[in-house]
Formats: C-alpha cells, sequence, structure tokens
C-alpha cells in the first residue's frame, strides 16, 4: 500500500482540498479506474453442454442411440452399424479416459445422433423417431438454457447494481458525492458511520472509528482505527492506520486518503486469486464470491416444490415401469391370446429387440413426462419477471427469497421519515425565550446581516450550532441544491443559505476540538471547539433530552439566567404545539467550560423541521388494511408528532391509536408486549433494538414480518426480519448489506409494489403446478389403460415429447408471465405452513383429469370398436397392438393438445370468483404461447407424416375438435358458477 508521503509528492494538495479536476485525470491515467475485474465464470457454450448432463436426459440419449442401431442391424448389411459402433467409440473412449471430457459425454450423444441418422438414410433404413427425438431433446434443453440465461443475466445486473455505492469525496476544496466507479488515487474521502469503504486507503483524521473487517479476515469482531504515522510504511488488516475497500464503519467518523483502486486493492488481489486452494485462501474466496456473484440461493417456495417433484417423480417411474410391463405382456400375446410368441428366426428377434427398444424408449418418455422439469423453470422465470417488475417499480432484490417472501408479509414495520414522508426536511419555526419566528415572518430571514462566528443571541447561538455542530454536507448540481448526509442536518444547512450564511467557511473558521456523534440511544451530538479563549461544546438533540440537561436558559439579550418552572411550561405548551401539527423539534444548547462550571447546559432554542407526508401513503396504507397486513410505524420522533403523522396517514385514529414509547416498551415483558401487539400501530422515540425486539417478537407470533431501516444500528433488526428493506437514498451501506431488498425511492408505497409482485409470483407458480399436474395424472393414466383395452399404446414416442415441451417450457412461460390480477392485495397473505396446492385447486385438478381420461378412453374406443375417424383407412398391422388407423391417431393426438390448450386457459384462474378467459387479451406474451403451440400442432399434423405417424387432417375436423375440446372452459365455469352459489348460500 502506498504511503500518504508517496502520494503527496505526486498531489501536494490532496490531503486538505482534494484533487483538481486535471490531478483526477492524470491519477487516472497513471494508477488506473476504481473498477474489479469480474470474476471469471463458467462460458456460455459450457453452460448450454452442461444441460444435457441430467438424468432423463442421458437415459433418453442411451434409449433414443439404441433406436438409431436397431435400425442400422435392420439394414442389408452390418457394416453401416458397424461404422456407427466406431464413431461411438470415438466419442466415448475420450470422455472415459480424460476426466475434463466426461461432463462433454452427454452432449455429444446428443449431437452424435446426426451423423447416425445419416448413415441411416445411406443404409436404407433411417430412425426418424430417434432423430425426433434427439431434436426434443436439444429443443428443451436449449428452452430451459435460454430462459435460465436470461434471467442470469437479470440477476447479474441487479447485482453489479447494488456495488454502486456513493462516497463522499473532497475534490477543489468542495465536498461531491461520487460513485465509487469515478473514484482515483489521491482522493480525499469523508467516511461516517454505516459507509463502505469504495478503496484502500490511510487515515488522514478519525473520531472513535470501528470498522469491520469480516469480509477480508473472517472475524467479527469490530477493529479500531486511528492514525499512527502519516509516513508510516506498513500496511495490512492489523495496522490500525489503513482501510480497505468492502469494509464497513460501524461507528465514528474519519478522513482518509486513496492509495489503491480497483485490482490493487486488496479485495481486488484476492479476487485475482480465486481458486488457489489454501485454507485461508478459500475461506477469502468464499467471501468474495457470495459478494461478487449473483445471488440465487434456493428459496423456502423452490425448496418446498423440489420436495413435491421428487414425489411426483417417483409416481412418475412406478407408472413407467408398470405401463412398460402391460406393454411387453400385452406383446407377448401378439399371435394370440391364449399363447406366447416366442421368436425362432433371425428377422423375428430383430423385430422383437426393435419392439423392446420401443417399449423401453416408451416407458423413458413417460418418465420425462411424469417428471415435473418444468417446476424450477417456472420458478425461475416467475422470479426473473419479479424481480424485474419490482426494479422497475423501485425495489432492487438483494437476495432471491425476498420476492416470494415479501408476497407473504404479515406485518410491516415501517420508520417514518423518508419513507412514510417525503424526506424533503425544512426549517419552518425557531423557538427562543418569548419568542416565535415562522418562515412566513418577514424576520425569517434576519441572520443575513448578523456575524455568526461571534454568536451573542440565542438564534446566532442556533445558527452557529447548526453550522459547526454537523457533519452534512450540500452540493450543487444541475442548478439545484442536493444534500449529502443527514437530512436533518440539511434542512438547518439549507435555512443557513436562505439567511446567506455560508456554512463550510464558518465550519472552516472553527477550531474543533472533539465531536460526539448522533446515536440513535444517545439522541444528541456534540462538537467541543475553541471558541476565542474559552471552550465551548456545541450540543443539539431530542428535545427532552436536551431539556432535561439544562439548567439556565439564554436570554434574548445573549445573557443567561436560570430555567425555571414558568420558562419550561412556555417551552413544553410551544414544543406540544409544532408536535401536534406533525413537526420535528430540535433543541440546541451551548456549554461554556469555565473553571467553575459544571456539566450542565444553557438551553438556547429550537427549531421544527417539517417533513410533508408522501401522497401516496394513504392509499398504500389502506390497500396494506385490505390485503390483511398489518403497519406498525417505528419513529425516533416524541408520541405527539408520531400521532399526528399516524392520523395524516390514515395509520391511526385520533383518540384511539394504540401507541406505545422506547420506555414503555423497556418496562413490559415479552408476553406483555405480545399481547399490544396485535394492536399497535405507533411506537415513538424507538430506538434500534426496540425495532429488533418487535421483530423477533412478531415472528414468534408466526408473523411473516417485513421491515425497514436505514442506519447501521438497524442492521440486526434487517437481518432478523423475514424481509429486511433498506433505504436506497438516506440508507447506509451497512443496512443496505444486512437487507434483502433495497427501496431505491424509500418510499412505503414501493413496498406494497413488491407485496403485489410477491403475491402475484405465488399464484402464477399454483397457476403452472395445477397445470403440470393436471396433464401428468391424465396422460399417466390414459398411457397406462391403453394396452389394456387392447390397443397400441394411444401416444407415440414423439407425441408424448411434443406434449412434453407444451407442458414443461411453453406452458411455464405461458402461465407464470400473469400479470398481478385485481383484487390480489385484497386477499389476506399466505401462512408459512400453508399448502401450495389448495383444496380449490386440488378438485380442479382430480376433476379435470378425470374428464380427460374419461373422454380420451371414451374416443380410443369408439375408434377401435366402432371406427369413429377411420375415413375407410386400413388400420396399422405391424408389429404393434395397433387397430387405429394415421387418421385416428392424428385425431387422437390434437383432441388431446387442444384439451389442453383449453386448459392453460381454464389454469389462468385460481379462484370461483373470476374466469380463465377474463383479461387473455391483455397478455402478448401468453398470447403468444397459445399460438405457437397451436402453429407447432398444425405443423406437426399437417407436415409430420410419417415421423409423427400422423395424417394432414381437414378444415372440418380442426372446427370439430376445436369446438369438441373447449367444453372444457364450459366445464370449468359452470363448476365456478356452482361453487359462487355455494359460497353465497355459506355466507348468507
Amino acid at each position: 500500500m502506498r504511503t500518504i508521503q508517496e502520494i503527496q509528492t505526486l498531489f501536494p494538495a490532496c490531503a486538505t482540498k482534494g484533487l483538481s479536476s486535471d490531478e483526477v485525470n492524470l491519477s487516472r491515467s497513471t494508477f488506473g479506474k476504481n473498477l474489479l475485474t469480474p470474476i471469471l465464470t463458467e462460458s456460455i457454450w459450457l453452460k448450454f453442454l452442461g444441460k444435457f448432463d441430467d438424468a432423463i436426459i442421458r437415459i433418453l440419449l442411451v434409449a433414443a442411440i439404441l433406436s438409431f442401431f436397431i435400425e442400422l442391424f435392420q439394414a442389408n448389411t452390418s457394416s453401416y452399424a458397424f461404422a456407427g459402433i466406431a464413431l461411438l467409440a470415438l466419442i466415448l473412449i475420450p470422455g472415459f479416459l480424460i476426466s475434463a471430457f466426461r461432463p462433454l459425454i452427454p452432449a455429444s450423444l446428443a449431437f452424435f445422433s446426426i451423423p447416425l441418422f445419416f448413415l441411416g438414410i445411406a443404409a436404407g433404413q433411417p430412425s426418424y423417431e430417434g432423430l425426433a427425438v434427439m431434436i426434443a431433446v436439444i429443443l428443451a434443453t436449449g428452452v430451459a438454457f435460454l430462459s435460465e440465461w436470461k434471467s442470469n443475466k437479470e440477476f447479474e445486473k441487479l447485482n453489479s447494481a447494488k456495488e454502486q455505492i456513493q462516497a463522499k469525496t473532497i475534490r477543489s476544496g468542495s465536498v461531491k458525492n461520487l460513485s465509487m466507479e469515478e473514484l482515483v488515487v489521491g482522493d480525499l474521502i469523508l467516511l461516517e458511520m454505516g459507509d463502505e469503504l469504495p478503496a484502500d486507503g490511510r487515515i488522514l483524521s478519525s473520531e472513535n472509528l470501528s470498522i469491520d473487517q469480516s469480509l477480508l479476515t473472517g472475524e467479527s469482531e469490530p477493529v479500531e482505527k486511528h492514525l499512527i504515522s502519516a509516513n508510516q510504511f506498513t500496511d495490512g488488516t492489523e495496522n490500525p492506520s489503513c482501510l480497505f475497500r468492502g469494509t464497513q464503519v460501524l461507528e465514528g467518523s474519519a478522513s482518509f486518503l486513496i492509495t489503491e483502486v480497483g485490482d490493487d486493492s486488496m479485495i481486488g488481489q484476492i479476487a485475482r486469486k480465486l481458486g488457489i486452494s489454501d485454507d485461508h485462501q478459500n475461506s477469502q474466496n468464499e467471501r468474495l464470491r457470495k459478494r461478487f456473484s449473483s445471488n440465487q440461493e434456493t428459496t423456502p417456495l423452490q425448496e418446498k416444490l423440489s420436495v413435491l417433484a421428487n414425489t411426483i417423480s417417483k409416481c412418475g417411474y412406478i407408472a413407467a415401469i408398470m405401463i412398460f410391463l402391460a406393454m411387453l405382456a400385452r406383446g407377448m400375446f401378439f399371435v394370440t391370446p391364449s399363447e406366447v410368441f416366442i421368436p425362432s428366426s433371425m428377422p423375428d428377434m430383430l423385430k422383437v429387440t426393435h419392439a423392446l427398444v420401443g417399449y423401453f424408449l416408451y416407458m423413458v418418455i413417460i418418465i420425462v413426462v411424469a417428471v415435473p422439469e418444468g417446476l424450477p423453470m417456472s420458478v425461475t422465470i416467475s422470479l426473473a419477471l419479479a424481480m424485474r417488475k419490482m426494479t422497475k417499480a423501485k425495489s432492487l432484490v438483494r437476495q432471491l427469497v425476498a420476492c416470494e417472501t415479501i408476497g407473504s408479509a404479515t406485518v410491516i414495520c415501517s420508520d417514518k421519515t423518508g419513507t412514510m414522508t417525503q424526506n424533503k426536511m425544512t426549517a419552518c419555526r425557531v423557538i427562543t425565550k418569548n419568542s416565535i419566528l415562522e418562515k412566513t415572518d418577514p424576520n425569517w430571514t434576519s441572520l443575513t446581516s448578523k456575524n455568526l462566528e461571534a454568536p451573542k443571541t440565542p438564534i446566532e447561538w442556533i445558527a452557529y450550532n447548526a453550522a459547526v455542530n454537523s457533519t452534512a454536507h450540500l452540493e450543487e448540481k444541475e442548478g439545484k441544491l442536493v444534500r449529502i448526509g443527514n437530512s436533518t442536518e440539511g434542512a438547518l444547512l439549507l435555512w443557513l443559505k436562505e439567511n446567506k450564511k455560508d456554512y463550510a467557511a464558518i465550519r472552516a473558521n472553527s477550531t474543533i476540538k472533539h465531536k460526539g456523534l448522533f446515536s440513535p440511544e444517545r439522541k444528541t451530538m456534540s462538537t467541543t471547539i475553541n471558541h476565542g479563549s474559552e471552550e465551548i461544546t456545541l450540543v443539539k438533540g431530542a428535545p427532552e433530552i436536551i431539556i432535561a440537561s439544562c439548567k439556565s436558559m439564554m436570554q434574548q439579550d445573549g445573557t443567561i439566567q436560570n430555567l425555571d418552572a414558568i420558562d419550561l411550561g412556555s417551552i413544553r405548551q410551544a414544543m406540544e404545539q409544532a408536535a401536534s401539527q406533525a413537526m420535528r423539534v430540535l433543541g440546541f444548547a451551548i456549554k461554556q467550560k469555565t473553571t467553575d462550571s459544571d456539566d450542565a447546559l444553557t438551553l438556547c432554542g429550537f427549531i421544527c423541521i417539517q417533513d410533508p407526508l408522501r401522497p401516496e401513503v394513504r392509499n398504500a396504507i389502506a390497500d396494506c388494511k385490505s390485503a390483511g397486513i398489518q403497519v406498525i410505524m417505528i419513529t425516533g420522533d416524541n408520541p405527539i408528532t408520531a400521532n399526528a403523522i399516524g392520523v395524516e396517514a390514515g395509520l391511526a385514529i385520533e383518540g384511539k391509536t394504540e401507541l406505545i414509547t422506547s420506555d414503555m416498551l423497556a418496562q413490559m415483558t415479552d408476553e406483555q408486549v405480545k399481547e399490544h401487539l396485535p394492536k399497535l400501530t405507533i411506537l415513538a422515540r424507538a430506538k434500534p433494538l426496540d425495532k429488533y425486539r418487535i421483530v423477533k417478537l412478531l415472528q414468534e407470533m408466526q408473523h411473516v414480518v417485513a421491515v425497514t431501516g436505514d442506519g447501521t444500528n438497524d442492521a440486526p433488526a434487517l437481518k432478523k426480519a423475514d424481509v429486511g428493506l433498506s433505504m436506497g437514498i438516506t440508507g447506509t451501506e451497512v443496512a443496505k448489506e444486512a437487507s434483502k431488498i433495497v427501496l431505491l425511492d424509500d418510499s412505503f408505497s414501493t413496498i406494497v409494489k413488491a407485496v403485489l409482485w410477491g403475491r402475484a409470483l405465488y399464484e402464477n407458480i399454483q397457476r403452472f403446478l395445477q397445470f403440470q399436474l393436471t396433464i401428468n395424472l391424465s396422460a399417466l393414466v390414459i398411457a397406462f389403460l391403453g394396452p389394456f383395452i387392447g390397443v397400441r399404446p394411444p401416444f407415440t414416442v414423439l407425441q408424448l415429447l411434443w406434449i412434453n415441451v407444451i407442458m414443461d417450457s411453453f406452458a411455464a412461460i405461458a402461465l407464470c408471465s400473469e400479470e398481478p390480477r385485481k383484487g390480489l392485495l385484497e386477499q389476506k397473505p399466505k401462512m408459512r405452513s400453508e399448502s401450495i396446492i389448495t383444496k380449490t385447486m386440488a378438485w380442479e385438478i382430480v376433476s379435470t383429469a378425470f374428464f380427460f381420461v374419461i373422454a380420451m378412453l371414451a374416443l380410443l374406443l369408439g375408434m377401435k370398436n366402432y371406427g369413429w375417424f377411420s375415413c375407410g383407412l386400413t388400420p396399422n398391422t405391424e408389429w404393434e397392438f395397433s387397430p387405429l388407423n394415421a387418421h385416428q391417431v392424428s385425431i387422437f393426438f390434437t383432441t388431446y393438445v387442444l384439451f389442453q390448450v383449453w386448459n392453460i386457459i381454464n389454469c389462468r384462474s385460481l379462484s370461483a370468483s373470476e374466469s380463465g378467459l377474463k383479461g387473455v387479451f391483455t397478455n402478448p406474451t401468453f398470447l403468444a404461447v397459445m399460438l405457437l403451440i397451436l402453429f407447432g400442432q398444425v405443423l406437426i399434423i399437417q407436415v409430420g407424416g410419417s415421423v409423427f405417424k400422423v395424417t394432414p387432417l381437414g378444415i372440418s375436423d380442426w372446427a370439430i375438435i376445436l369446438a369438441a375440446t373447449s367444453v372444457v372452459i364450459i366445464k370449468a365455469e359452470v363448476f365456478r358458477f356452482f361453487r359462487r352459489i355455494r359460497k353465497i348460500k355459506a355466507q348468507a
């Protein structure tokens, strides 16, 4: 790490006034940009090929390869078969001998099918079925890959956004808020509690600085940091003078000089060494990967669906084996029902082998259909959509778990300032002895002519206190003044600006000896200065804390008198009046350190600050109430101010508010607090640990809790909550790191929008689940019963593959692209233990699947026994028990597919109150997928021919099938109608 002296040699004024624009350009060209080289990830083509390395896909590949070879061995010459075996050996042998090639074997087998297919053509025995299986495999893996790739891009975009921290930087003597990427070696940075270090550097000055270095060291204990020597050469995390990128300020303040940026920083050097096997290095690797890689941890809903998918898969495996045995048993009695067929010649052996491979392939396809690969895809698509929509709605999702959990929130514990209010704090009233100065008063700017560096009157001391006893700054951007730092202090600086006072000059001309920074526990801030020949401490903070510490009060002429009961009475009356008008009141006092003085303060007066309520908050809180979500406002304001804001926001009712203070909370046992929580609306004068306690107790009461926070001390509550929501504008980096969602606009209404999308995500997955379980159940039953009826397997291998593509890929995209429906926020939140499959869904799944089975088997029996749709064509009499001709197969196959198309529309509705057809034309993605499925089915039937074992249908056939299959919608709407009637009768 470079020394301060080295940096000052290049940039002499960098430690006092910061860098000039020319010096910034020189530094950037000399030392580089403050950017980290991205961590290397697996290449895109390897990710695609890796999609083939799946148990089901491997089984399917083996079955398809066997199908190719059976066709080759049936050719007139065996040379083609041996050529195929040689090709296969060329692929498999390197894979088994070289471990690096082993994961690529499944993908190689998939593409190996192409030369095998052409060998079949050359031999006069092409396997269209084997080729089509391979195409279906590549299509299915391709859709899954593209969906996941697009989602990963979304996650990476969001992950990079969370690294865009801002740093208070002094350049050319002015304080600016700059993004981390803009910083260069030699920049002078100001740090406060909650900041994240944007680069490596050395301390110039500090006040009680405590740093969290766990990202680099793994140690959770805070580390004290301070200046040892400006010319020190040593560095490392154990050096008290050295600060490192990615670490966080837990307490205190400091100024430091950047010495290393980008890959030259310690975190950059570690990132470049990812993969080294040393144990210490590995622990650092893990922390770095967690920090800089896309956060895609498994969510509770994904885990729940994974268990469900495993259960369905087991049932599918059992059903597939039973279907295989049924086909085998029926096939053995192919010649006569009372006699087992035993092949006696080579052609018969090949026929039997071909049939067995066909049965095996059919069994594999049944497994493919039964295993719900679409479930993970549906979650991925839904999460990506929810994240994208939530980001547009100003919610930056940092952890995937938050997307679903926020939709289940039963309680929202929200801050007031900036979340329910606009965070546009304005000083509007100054209260001193026997004087109340309003913003509308002509004397509001009377300080213009005063010399604040030699204050005499109470208002002058208040103004001087506001300028010096502060860490905030103002920056001019595009002709507007922007506050940097604490918004309350920013309001005071704007008041000084209105009075044409340069706070920066006043601050620079004051000799500051010590700063006691504000903390939520103390609720005051102090700065000790040398003022002339005496030492004076400037204090500001919560009025009740200030008053309790004062024994005297400054008069209008600057003299000091004892604080008596009359003064206290008039002060409290003025404060209560301001608080009842939803104003925040800030007290100001001084302590003159003389030989005979004690620790008592002298009261100067008060400034009242107004922060208007956000116009959308009242409606947002009303939405929460209708959604069954309890809102608790947790604020540091006094009870009167908090109640006034609560009433204005529609959260509280005048005279009926369930409000407690931090002191009241401290005196209660956990059980007593739990008695208050169901009706609690406001917690006033709150401390960060109060918020943590409230969250903990609510969770013990089985609530799903969302909590907002902006300060470093809010981090425990943000981590403890089911969903921690930090403030994007006013929040510290520590708070953001502890949260799962960052509210980019700090607005309460954004939380409500996030809840809406969280609920929509859950419903979309329920829609897909209802559709998939319906098709799973019906397809398995039809495939199982078909052989026992005495017909060929009702679906061919390729038909089942197409059905699987519809079920897993297209349906996931269609159903998981639904926007939140109207009235979604009027439902009660989902409880933790509630099953994702509701009673209504279970009824719909079973009844619809049963309907499909009855309809399809009736059609099958009609075709077999009565010749329905035979069109005078003769049945196929090859080695299969199949009395159906190609036209009948086309009708049967198309009927089942169109049943599913109508059922996708039906599954858009999960309740009796809404039709599946409602708003169907408002979702272009859904309509596009539906048209794609219909186009694909028409293409297969009209062009598929011998590959799919179908024949083209006429317009009348298509019209009849469309009309007949639409009965699914009619059946669903009739059932919904009767459920609505039953519900009305139950409520009567």
